[in-house]
């Protein structure tokens, strides 16, 4: 699908929604992903392969829980 035709489906899919949470919803999320695209354009090259990497670790499963990170900055405390 082109973007003219990307862009046509949008908007027939905004004029067909009648809830407002759902638009407000969708507005907050287009205002955000524009302060995104901001943020990244601030990033130096470090810092963007630095975010790169942890999308790729997050992606493949290298995580720990808040719980299993909470635990673990225990014992560092007491080192």
């Amino acid at each position: 699908m082109d973007k003219e035709m990307l862009k046509k489906k949008l908007h027939e899919q905004i004029d067909a929604l009648d809830d407002e949470l759902s638009l407000q919803m969708l507005h907050d999320a287009a205002v955000d992903y524009g302060k995104l695209e901001d943020f990244q354009n601030e990033l130096n090259p470090e810092q963007v392969k630095r975010l790169q990497d942890s999308i790729q670790q997050l992606d493949n499963g290298k995580w720990k829980s808040h719980e299993e990170v909470m635990k673990l900055s225990r014992t560092w405390l007491r080192k």
